[in-house]
C-alpha cells in the first residue's frame, strides 16, 4: 500500500511543490543578491518587523556554505515526507497542516526573539503527522510494515526524532555561540519540538480521514480526493505572492 501511494502519479503534490519553489527562490535568492537579507529571514539579529518575520521557513543558513546544506536537507525531508503526506492527506489538509505550523513557528519564533531560520520546524509537523499515518497503515491490515516505502519513512523518522535534535545542538557553535550547552539544546530544539508536537496533534485531528483514504487505497488500489483539495492549491500561491508583495513594497 506504502508502496502504491508513493508511485500514484495520479495523486499530485502542486502544494510541496510551491513551497519547495519558495524556499529554492529565496535561499538562491539571497546567496546571489545578499541585500535581500533585509527582507527574507531574520538576518543576524531578531529586531525585525513581523512581516519579514513570516518569510523565516523560506530563508536557510546564515552564510552560503550553510544555506545549500541546509536548503538541500529541507527539500529532500519535503521529498520524502512533504509530498507523500500530500498524497495521503489530499492538498486541503496538508495545507491545512502547513498554515498550523507555520504559525505556531512564527509565533514562538517572535516570542523567543530566535535569530534561526528555515522549513525545518514545519517538516517536524510533517513528521509528527506521518507517525500517526504509519501508525493507521498498521491498523487497516496490510503488509505496509514490509514495503520498502514504509521502511524509508520509519529510517527518516528516526533520523529526524533522534540526530535532528542533536544536530541542532552543534549549530550555533558553528557560528562560534556562546550560549550555554543547555541553551543551545533548548533554543536549538524548541520550535522543532513545539511544532513536531503540533503534527501530532493535527495527525489524531484528522486520524479518521487518514484511516478512510488508507482503507480506499488497500479496496479500490486508489486514493481520490475532493474538489477542495483542487482548490487548495491555488490558496498554496499565496506564499510565493506574499514573498513576491515583499520585494515590491
Amino acid at each position: 500500500m506504502f508502496d502504491d501511494i508513493r508511485g500514484d502519479i495520479r495523486l499530485k503534490t502542486y502544494v510541496s511543490y510551491i513551497l519547495g519553489a519558495c524556499m529554492l527562490i529565496i535561499t538562491l535568492g539571497t546567496i546571489l543578491i545578499p541585500e535581500l537579507n533585509s527582507l527574507y529571514g531574520v538576518g543576524d539579529g531578531p529586531a525585525v518587523n513581523i512581516f519579514v518575520r513570516l518569510t523565516i521557513p523560506f530563508q536557510h543558513g546564515f552564510d552560503d556554505f550553510s544555506a545549500i546544506i541546509h536548503l538541500v536537507f529541507n527539500l529532500i525531508l519535503m521529498w520524502v515526507l512533504g509530498t507523500y503526506l500530500e498524497k495521503v492527506l489530499g492538498s486541503y489538509r496538508f495545507l491545512i497542516t502547513t498554515f498550523v505550523s507555520f504559525f505556531m513557528y512564527v509565533l514562538f519564533h517572535r516570542i523567543l526573539l530566535l535569530i534561526g531560520h528555515g522549513f525545518t520546524p514545519i517538516l517536524m509537523s510533517y513528521s509528527g503527522v506521518m507517525f500517526v499515518v504509519m501508525a493507521e497503515g498498521r491498523y487497516v491490515k496490510t503488509r505496509s510494515l514490509f514495503e520498502d516505502y514504509f521502511k524509508t519513512l520509519r529510517g527518516v523518522q528516526l533520523g529526524v526524532w533522534l540526530l535532528l535534535p542533536v544536530l541542532m545542538i552543534f549549530v550555533p557553535l558553528y557560528y562560534n555561540s556562546l550560549s550555554s550547552l543547555w541553551q543551545n539544546i533548548f533554543y536549538g530544539n524548541i520550535t522543532h519540538v513545539i511544532c513536531g508536537a503540533t503534527g501530532v496533534g493535527l495527525g489524531l485531528v484528522f486520524r479518521q480521514h487518514i484511516r478512510q483514504k488508507l482503507t480506499q487505497q488497500t479496496r479500490k488500489h486508489y486514493i481520490k480526493h475532493s474538489k477542495l483539495d483542487r482548490l487548495a492549491v491555488y490558496f498554496a500561491f499565496g506564499f510565493p505572492l506574499y514573498l513576491a508583495l515583499i520585494f515590491f513594497t
